[in-house]
């Protein structure tokens, strides 16, 4: 390199070698080329290569509603030599597992897009509704927010993303509710207000399953938006399997661009 550029990058001694006053001020631009030089081997391989080795995902609710058995199904046909590892998680937990890579991505619920180190697809947004147990229909009958903060309520852990939206509905109330229980599980939420504990936040379509088998009621007020997403590392992007499932989902959900249809 040095012969290439007719300058002396190092200065050499018994002792090792040291960037030269040249090769400090070129370091730099050696470095942004490198960079850019794996960059164009990883998208080189994503154009070329057959998409296989192992993929490690997360799901934050249930695989019917994230449609997930489509997406296992155009995996396998396009991609056959690709094993996706499927592991459930709380969205929360799934962001900092997809950081810190001990999930290659994962589905979460969001109420901002992600920034920083991480990039994400949204995939979907889902209305939560406010549910109670089905004996309890009378009860909560022309409530509004202030009257619900008086009931006791099946609650979520700090991290959960159904905070906010409690908190923005609530108010100064959020603080003072009584908490029944603390979950971030869906099956155990259920459980817990289907035998008459406290109201919830569920899904719209599950909580709407769940009043027609007369296991909840729906409090008659407006449903909170919340968006769905597939997350990844941002430097993961020109990685085959990324992109492979980004592919397979922008597909699956009829989806244009970086969002929803």
């Amino acid at each position: 390199l040095e012969e290439d550029l007719g300058v002396a990058l190092f200065t050499r001694s018994a002792k090792g070698m040291q960037l030269t006053r040249e090769g400090a001020a070129l370091l730099e631009h050696a470095e942004a080329i490198l960079t850019q030089a794996e960059e164009l081997k990883r998208a080189a391989r994503a154009l070329s290569e057959d998409v296989a080795g192992e993929l490690r995902l997360a799901l934050h609710t249930d695989p019917e509603f994230l449609r997930v058995l489509p997406l296992l199904k155009l995996l396998r046909t396009t991609h056959p030599n690709l094993v996706v590892h499927l592991r459930q998680s709380m969205s929360r937990v799934i962001m900092d597992d997809v950081r810190d890579e001990r999930l290659d991505g994962g589905f979460a619920y969001s109420t901002t897009p992600p920034e920083g180190d991480l990039s994400g697809l949204r995939v979907a947004a889902t209305e939560l509704y406010v549910v109670g147990p089905a004996a309890w229909r009378e009860r909560l009958a022309g409530k509004g927010w202030d009257e619900l903060a008086e009931e006791p309520w099946v609650w979520f852990s700090d991290s959960s993303p159904y905070n906010p939206l409690l908190a923005r509905c609530l108010g100064p109330r959020a603080r003072t509710v009584r908490k029944a229980a603390v979950t971030d599980y869906e099956e155990t939420l259920r459980t817990l207000v289907k035998n008459g504990t406290g109201l919830s936040l569920m899904r719209q379509d599950e909580a709407l399953r769940c009043e027609t088998a007369g296991e909840v009621c729906v409090w008659g007020g407006s449903g909170q938006l919340l968006d769905i997403y597939f997350l990844h590392r941002r430097d993961r992007e020109p990685d085959p399997a990324i992109r492979a499932v980004l592919a397979a989902l922008r597909g699956i959900w009829g989806l244009t661009g970086n969002g929803c249809a």
